[in-house]
């Protein structure tokens, strides 16, 4: 693993510990045994680190959705394996989650390249519905509750962790078992029967 590599994994588990208001470059070089000249050499500010871990996690998510557009399901819980990838990528960076909206704040950059990326799935998430409505997994969708349909996904899925944090506090299986019931209960109204 290369240094880089090593210094977003410490970062990565030190936000998710302390938070990134609490988590300085120096604590995260400290962590690692290693000079904070020798993690600057890398990423000149902790601003740099999130935007680096949050474009690993958007590039995952790239994988992921090419993955989901090509399936061919029968049912609804034929996602069940997909959400549960989804739910662990989720929990490894559930950092950049609980903090979404003080992150685009604080970095613009991040929150620009989050509205372009919601554009983007957007018009995948709507292909895809249209896949499931040709698979005859879900009901022919007038445009309109199609589009919004999107957009409760995506409020579930990248709020579901906030609510969690703040709420039930659930660990474990218990967290992913809440996360894809939750997903999936997006979708059952309009599952064909």
């Amino acid at each position: 693993m290369k240094t880089n590599e090593k210094i977003l994994d410490a970062a990565r588990i030190l936000f998710n510990q302390q938070g990134i208001r609490n988590t300085t470059t120096r604590h995260i070089a400290s962590s690692m045994s290693i000079s904070a000249g020798n993690l600057h050499y890398h990423f000149k500010h902790t601003e740099d680190i999130v935007i680096a871990l949050f474009r690993d996690l958007t590039n995952w998510y790239d994988q992921i959705i090419d993955q989901v557009q090509e399936l061919s399901l029968q049912q609804l819980d034929d996602l069940i394996p997909i959400l549960n990838l989804i739910y662990e990528k989720m929990d490894k960076f559930r950092f950049l989650f609980i903090h979404f909206v003080e992150i685009g704040i604080w970095i613009p950059e991040i929150k620009n390249d989050y509205q372009q990326l919601i554009k983007k799935r957007e018009e995948q998430f709507k292909g895809w519905l249209q896949r499931l409505e040709d698979q005859g997994v879900l009901l022919v969708l007038p445009h309109q509750i199609k589009i919004q349909l999107v957009k409760n996904l995506f409020i579930v899925g990248d709020f579901w962790i906030s609510h969690n944090a703040l709420y039930r506090q659930y660990t474990g299986e218990e967290a992913r078992y809440d996360f894809v019931s939750t997903m999936l209960s997006v979708l059952l109204p309009y599952v064909k029967k």
